[in-house]
């Protein structure tokens, strides 16, 4: 557990706002927000309606720092399961640092980084992957990670764990009653059925692990490079793409020396655009530097766009890059549509196999529409539109159900050699305790105190 003291902090992100919110929490938060927040509808805060609004002034002696509102959330019935006052002034800084400065002065402690989400957990009001959405909701950058972190939230990630879970705590006592019975050694039948069994955990483990890639995507969206040689026009499409001249465009090969990040949002999800250094042979140091890191770009995305000079013939750098990218999620333009072409389609077809080629003029804007298309078609791949599916977008979830299944496997593999019950029971169970780190059953002091560590102060 934690010691019992009452904590605060401010709830509300810096800057200036309508509104700012002190949050108190603990055995103390009615006794020291009366002190604080004067209303005349109250005696006491313990007098208060739970989750009505009261309107009064926080004053500090005689002096008036500002009005508002105070809401009182009786325990166990609030976020973090102990008594709650929040008071909601006007968010101007000052007013705010007074405030939280007189609710310490009457006895508050201030609030660690998550330890308002810290108590919920500790006081059963969320498992750690509901405590761990709460952050995943802060941080969405976009709608199909929003919908994901909220369906963690509910309990969804929970239920799964919570079931396999129960499935492999069923095995593992069928398999102690051999290890208390000697006598009562595994069946071929039992066998066979243990091992369906076991099947069946490890068949959705690995799916669920499956979902890790498209869930990365979800949360931090999906990595596209934009390549080529210089000059090519994958500044100008940069441009084009997010609407404004974030790239300077020049007649001059090798403008661009280093990558530049830049995102738009395509069906809720986020094309994270990497425009990259021209790639071809230089002996200028500053342009090797960000030609190797245009390439190393290209390794690490989830997408590649090949801008290629269509009123040019088509060299064999462009051949040894496009049968580079063929095995590889891309999409090959044809830029500069607008001038006499040189090189085609068709011409293009020979070297990216299976690969989608449009024509288009970054400059005037022309052929963008189908390329948005087949980024949103990509975007769109199975479940991923909506964030509807289960999937895994934090790493420690990917860590643990991957660790669970391969522990899985071992007792599978212990069950079909024929080996005795309690070295099944070993893999089972360390199986059991992997998951349950995921939900915060089986995690330690430690583990808790670093995720909980990685919240803002106030959550």
């Amino acid at each position: 557990m934690y010691e019992e003291t009452t904590i605060a902090a401010i709830a509300t992100g810096s800057g200036e706002g309508g509104i700012g919110i002190i949050r108190i929490s603990g055995i103390s938060a009615c006794d020291i927000a009366e002190r604080v927040f004067y209303t005349k509808k109250l005696n006491t805060f313990k007098d208060a309606i739970p989750y009505k609004m009261y309107f009064g002034y926080v004053k500090r002696d005689e002096k008036k720092i500002d009005e508002g509102l105070a809401v009182y959330m009786k325990a166990p019935h609030s976020y973090t399961g102990e008594d709650v006052v929040e008071i909601q002034i006007h968010g101007s800084q000052e007013a705010l640092r007074q405030t939280l400065e007189l609710v310490l002065e009457k006895g508050a402690t201030i609030a660690e980084r998550g330890e308002f989400t810290k108590r919920a957990f500790l006081n059963g009001r969320l498992d750690l992957t509901q405590a761990e959405a709460v952050m995943d909701i802060i941080e969405a950058k976009n709608a199909v990670a929003l919908t994901q972190a909220e369906s963690h939230l509910s309990g969804a990630l929970s239920k799964f764990v919570h079931e396999n879970r129960e499935k492999m705590k069923d095995l593992i006592t069928k398999l102690e009653v051999t290890i208390d019975y000697p006598d009562e050694d595994l069946k071929d039948l039992t066998r066979h059925e243990m091992e369906t069994e076991l099947s069946e955990i490890e068949k959705t483990l690995y799916a669920l692990l499956e979902t890790s890639k498209k869930g990365r995507i979800i949360k931090d969206g999906i990595r596209t490079a934009i390549v080529g040689k210089p000059n090519a026009g994958k500044s100008s499409l940069l441009n084009t793409l997010l609407q404004e001249e974030r790239a300077i465009v020049t007649d001059i090969p090798g403008t661009t020396r280093d990558t530049i990040e830049e995102s738009i949002s395509l069906s809720g999800i986020p094309l994270i655009l990497m425009d990259t250094a021209g790639i071809r042979k230089t002996e200028n140091k500053v342009e090797k530097i960000g030609i190797e890191r245009a390439r190393e770009s290209m390794e690490k995305a989830d997408l590649v766009l090949m801008v290629i000079d269509s009123s040019k013939e088509l060299e064999e750098s462009d051949k040894k890059l496009l049968e580079e990218i063929s095995k590889r999620k891309a999409v090959v333009l044809l830029n500069k549509s607008d001038l006499e072409k040189k090189t085609t389609k068709e011409t293009v077809s020979k070297y990216a196999k299976d690969l989608p080629v449009l024509e288009i003029s970054a400059k005037n804007k022309t052929g963008m529409n189908k390329l948005e298309k087949v980024l949103e078609d990509y975007v769109k791949t199975g479940d991923i539109e909506d964030g509807r599916a289960l999937f895994l977008t934090n790493l420690r979830h990917i860590d643990l159900v991957k660790k669970a299944y391969e522990s899985v496997i071992r007792a599978k593999e212990s069950l079909q050699l024929y080996m005795p019950a309690d070295c099944i029971v070993v893999d089972l169970t360390e199986s059991w305790n992997i998951l349950g780190e995921i939900t915060g059953d089986t995690v330690d002091d430690e583990l808790i105190n670093s995720i909980f560590s990685r919240f803002c102060v106030g959550k």
